[in-house]
């Protein structure tokens, strides 16, 4: 096991998070199913108003672009084709009527004894199952269902780190017989890149985990384990390519040769090739202190999170905000009727009421607060940059906020901001977060990368890449 690390960071405690449990939620009344899910284009619906379906059956897809197909999540009857509002646009969606037939069919080809299963086979039933779509570069198939083909992967990362202030329990997902079913997937992802170089990364506190599965990959010498300290945002593509790879402060070119899968990502690889099971549901954590008991629910693909937080959250406030996946980066869902889809791994619901609360980022910036409450980093006004550094130390990509947050802010754009790096920022928004002053700091970072868009001084192919995930959620700003 190799340890590493980055400069930067920071280390979250904050309380509500979820328990190492995972609980059956029940089936929807009606499934509302988005024809863009994760990576890739949107697919066309192969269905029409009062058809039949079946959960598993294939209702979207799309053979020309880059994408991967999408299934019915429950059996039922088609209501309508509707359009989702969302901050990329509009989003095609087939509103399914469920009934209570918990069951679903499983993809043709599947085999227990995937070893005899060819490497095509495997792809096959990998795209079969909408698997693909998954994480920020999709799967590299035979098919067309990410940017790069499978045979041009240099290096495959599995990331198992939890850095975020709120991520799905680690030793939840792989308790007891999942533990198998990861390390499978693992080695069912390694026959379809033959030539990349495995490697999975676990955060360091795990310890118990760490051991089992180094005990159950000892005999595959192909794969490099890491043991990675949990400071946001290890788990970050870039910053955990230039973490295991050694790119950091480079402009990643390596890392369009590299492909980054999530745990859970691989454990739905096992289940579509052993197990036959298309993407059909997700796990997802209940963060934070809006709900009644903090654990993890499946819940299947188009359940409307109405449905969820009418179930679980606490109802004794009704001024919580739910925010999905990472909230350093997330905003609030604004429209509760939206539908969960693949990518969703965590819903954080936080007070949405700031008044009389301190802020979270001024505390946190000079202390070590251990099961702190989170709230909106919008209260308090805005004050001028006191060129604290604290945005400079926890830069997980060694720049200098502040300096570049002072160039877009005054409107100096010019190559001196190329030079400064402000391309190889990754998003993170731990500069915001920590500023005492409530500088927007990651916002105005933002700008002026934009700004050298529309000067003329790079092309959008430069640095800047097409946002993939929490892509159809609009809401305020967390």
């Amino acid at each position: 096991m190799i340890k590493k690390t980055f400069h930067g960071g920071y280390h979250f405690n904050c309380e509500g998070k979820p328990q190492e449990k995972v609980i059956e939620s029940d089936l929807p009344l009606k499934a509302i199913i988005p024809l863009k899910q994760g990576f890739g284009r949107e697919v066309k619906s192969l269905v029409a108003e009062g058809d039949k379906v079946k959960a598993g059956q294939i209702i979207g897809r799309d053979d020309h672009g880059i994408s991967s197909p999408v299934h019915a999540s429950v059996n039922g009857t088609v209501e309508s084709l509707v359009k989702l509002e969302s901050s990329a646009g509009l989003i095609n969606a087939v509103v399914i009527n469920a009934d209570a037939n918990p069951d679903w069919q499983p993809l043709a080809g599947h085999n227990r004894n995937w070893q005899s299963l060819t490497q095509e086979e495997i792809e096959t039933l990998l795209y079969s199952s909408g698997v693909t779509s998954l994480d920020s570069k999709g799967i590299p198939t035979r098919f067309k269902t990410s940017s790069i083909v499978n045979s041009g992967v240099n290096d495959l990362i599995i990331r198992g780190t939890e850095d975020s202030p709120y991520n799905p329990s680690l030793s939840a997902l792989l308790a007891g017989e999942r533990c198998n079913h990861f390390v499978e997937g693992v080695q069912i992802l390694q026959k379809i890149m033959p030539q990349a170089n495995v490697h999975l990364a676990i955060n360091s506190n795990r310890r118990e985990l760490n051991r089992e599965l180094l005990q159950k990959t000892e005999a595959l010498k192909w794969l490099t384990f890491y043991s990675l300290s949990p400071r946001y945002p290890q788990g970050n593509d870039r910053v955990l390519t230039g973490t295991i790879l050694g790119s950091r402060n480079e402009n990643f070119a390596d890392a369009e040769r590299v492909v980054v899968l999530s745990a859970g990502t691989v454990l739905q690889v096992h289940d579509a090739v052993v197990e036959g099971k298309p993407l059909i549901e997700t796990i997802i954590a209940l963060c934070g202190p809006g709900w009644k008991e903090n654990f993890h629910i499946r819940a299947r693909i188009g359940t409307p999170i109405d449905t969820i937080t009418g179930s679980y959250l606490d109802q004794t406030n009704a001024d919580w905000m739910i925010i999905p996946n990472n909230p350093m980066t997330s905003g609030a869902i604004a429209d509760l009727s939206l539908p969960v889809d693949r990518i969703i791994n965590s819903l954080t619901a936080v007070s949405g009421n700031i008044k009389n609360r301190s802020s979270w980022s001024l505390l946190s910036a000079v202390s070590s607060l251990k099961g702190r409450s989170c709230c909106p980093n919008v209260y308090g006004e805005v004050k001028s940059c006191i060129f604290c550094g604290y945005c400079e130390e926890v830069c997980p990509v060694g720049l200098i906020p502040h300096l570049l947050d002072k160039h877009a802010r005054r409107n100096l754009i010019s190559k001196d901001l190329i030079n400064y790096g402000i391309l190889n920022c990754v998003e993170c928004n731990l500069c915001s977060y920590v500023c005492p002053s409530k500088i927007p700091v990651a916002r105005h970072i933002k700008l002026g990368q934009q700004k050298l868009i529309d000067y003329g001084y790079i092309e959008p192919e430069a640095g800047l890449e097409e946002d993939t995930v929490e892509n159809y959620y609009s809401g305020q700003e967390g």
